[in-house]
């Protein structure tokens, strides 16, 4: 893995450059330092950095000018915010990184500690590993699929889901999972959403996609042992005219279906009729599908939406629980959501765990569920065998469990 330390301060620089020689939760391969924005530009014009090291306050070109540089880049890897500056202007930089999205996995206030630089650097490791790190922009545009080309990918089997374990916080037993839909192409290996979901979208495909993910998980429960899995549909899939016509007709040949996936509801501002989404979502539950709402917190029609729609549980959006450790608003956000969901009698889970201290504070906030790179990333379903005995393992050593059983 390579870091790119961008630093005006030269004994800040020289300290840091210590710290990171003493990782040991990344590979790191090789290290180049920068005083200003400017120079990290012109050492990125030959040099790509999977991390970036940066300072807001820097002559020249600060910090926050350098990232916004680089939001017009070719730059995927993963971003370490290094500052004096206030906790509003962490968290100010950190929306506008997502605004551009930029992948900023931490904000350290200075001076860093070897703990917090470690951890966040073995999170950007974890996730330089994974399908959606291992293609630059360049990449995504070189796979700029057509509509007949993606018909193809589905009618070959191509284009399938991957499964992600959600875990109890409280025993670390394996509770469920995530399907999320991946393309492994027979050339260029497996691709990252975004280089073909939204044209899925544009083609309409949400629907069949949901469906291909629930014939896939009846197919699949000798990995399963049983376990539910969440299948992703849009507002679109859900009132859409025959989806729920069709997964009934899925459920009256396998009775058990009910037990083994739920709905998990995203975009939810996208949903624009209430009452058509209230008929669809009835009809479900009424068969005993549960549904959950993703990314809970996000958006402004999300507690309306809660009033709405029979919803069974909700998963607060990973763009605050990876800021818990570091900011007092996102921690107070993910407090809040926890304490509605024990309210109103919904299950919760954290995604976006990534590290353990991340997983022992929301053992303390007493947060049911978590999902996370830290736990595992997305896999194809006949890898879950060999993940649960490693989990097993990692669990018990780590002494993640508060409560045997």
């Amino acid at each position: 893995m390579k870091i790119l330390l961008i630093e005006d301060h030269e004994f800040q620089r020289a300290a840091m450059q210590m710290q990171l020689e003493r990782i040991t939760a990344a590979k790191i391969s090789q290290v180049k330092t920068a005083s200003s924005g400017i120079e990290a530009l012109e050492i990125m014009a030959s040099f790509k950095p999977d991390v970036l090291l940066c300072d807001l306050k820097m002559p020249e070109m600060d910090g926050i000018t350098f990232l916004r540089h680089i939001s017009e880049q070719p730059f995927l890897g993963s971003i370490i915010i290094t500052s004096a500056s206030s906790q509003l202007v962490l968290d100010s930089v950190q929306k506008m990184c997502a605004s551009y999205q930029l992948n900023v996995i931490g904000a350290i206030s200075k001076p860093v500690k070897s703990d917090t630089l470690n951890a966040l650097l073995g999170t950007a490791y974890r996730e330089s590993l994974t399908p959606s790190n291992q293609y630059g922009r360049s990449d995504l545009t070189r796979t700029n699929f057509t509509e007949s080309e993606l018909e193809q990918a589905l009618n070959q089997g191509w284009i399938k889901p991957y499964f992600q374990p959600l875990v109890s916080l409280e025993t670390a037993h394996w509770i469920s999972c995530e399907a999320l839909i991946r393309f492994e192409h027979p050339l260029l290996g497996i691709l990252p959403p975004a280089s073909f979901l939204p044209l899925l979208g544009t083609m309409q495909k949400d629907a069949e996609l949901a469906l291909l993910s629930i014939n896939y998980i009846i197919q699949a429960q000798q990995f399963l042992a049983g376990r539910a899995v969440a299948v992703n549909i849009t507002p679109t899939t859900l009132m859409h005219n025959h989806f729920v016509d069709s997964v009934l007709a899925i459920a009256a040949d396998h009775p058990l279906l009910n037990k083994q996936i739920y709905f998990e509801i995203t975009e939810t501002d996208a949903l624009e009729n209430t009452a058509k989404a209230l008929e669809s979502a009835s009809r479900l539950s009424m068969y005993g599908f549960k549904l959950s709402i993703d990314d809970f917190g996000t958006g402004y029609s999300s507690l309306s939406l809660l009033d709405a729609l029979p919803f069974d549980s909700l998963k607060i959006d990973m763009s605050f629980v990876r800021e818990i450790l570091q900011s007092k608003t996102a921690a107070a956000i993910v407090e809040a959501c926890l304490l509605l969901s024990r309210r109103l009698e919904l299950n919760c889970v954290a995604e976006g765990v990534e590290s353990k201290e991340l997983w022992q504070q929301l053992q303390s906030f007493a947060c049911p569920l978590a999902q996370g790179y830290y736990i595992a990333a997305p896999m194809p379903v006949e890898r879950l065998t060999d993940w649960h005995k490693n989990w097993k393992l990692k669990a018990e050593k780590h002494q993640l469990s508060i409560k045997q059983g």
